[in-house]
């Protein structure tokens, strides 16, 4: 019996990408490790959330968060597509995990104005960027990378006596760094 080729097979989908050149070899990795964040949030919302799987997942995923960009920055593959999906593979990151630790979120009604204020913020800023550069963007500045890391190590202090303190502090540095963002759309 005749083979017939597969076009989609992986050793064919390997020719393709040995054939490609470095710098898109580079951009690809970088795209697919952000492409690879929005599909770990299917598995995190069927796992029950605070085990050990959900904890895999969120780690795994917030080490793709963490290498793509820089990955992207060290290779010199930075692309406007490419930090666009980094926004998206975010915020899709951002739901799930939210969704999933809701109900674990014990806060006093004064950090929840809080991160309404941070919310209200960012509308704002999406909303100025569009005015402002006729497209919604989110600007990976030095704070708001910051809070993301502080926001991903600050989960796994839910459920912990000292977890208040540390969701204060991270919601401070939110607030300075949302305020600094839409500073910069404004003024860039």
């Amino acid at each position: 019996m005749k083979r017939i080729p597969n076009r989609w097979s992986s050793e064919s989908i390997a020719k393709l990408v040995r054939a490609m050149p470095s710098r898109d070899r580079g951009r690809l990795t970088v795209n697919l490790l952000s492409l690879s964040r929005i599909v770990l949030c299917l598995p995190l919302l069927l796992v029950d959330a605070m085990t050990v799987p959900f904890w895999t997942l969120y780690l795994i995923a917030g080490l793709t968060d963490m290498l793509d960009g820089f990955l992207a920055r060290r290779w010199g593959v930075e692309s406007k597509f490419g930090a666009r999906l980094d926004s998206l593979a975010d915020f899709v990151f951002v739901l799930v995990v939210g969704y999933k630790l809701f109900p674990w979120l014990k806060f006093p009604a004064a950090l929840w104005i809080m991160i309404g204020l941070i919310a209200l913020v960012k509308i704002v800023n999406a909303i100025s960027s569009y005015v402002v550069k006729h497209r919604i963007e989110f600007l990976h500045t030095k704070a708001n990378k910051l809070m993301g890391f502080l926001l991903f190590i600050g989960m796994m202090a839910i459920g912990q006596s000292y977890f208040v303190p540390v969701a204060w502090a991270i919601a401070c540095i939110a607030l300075f760094a949302a305020i600094q963002e839409g500073h910069f759309i404004r003024t860039k």
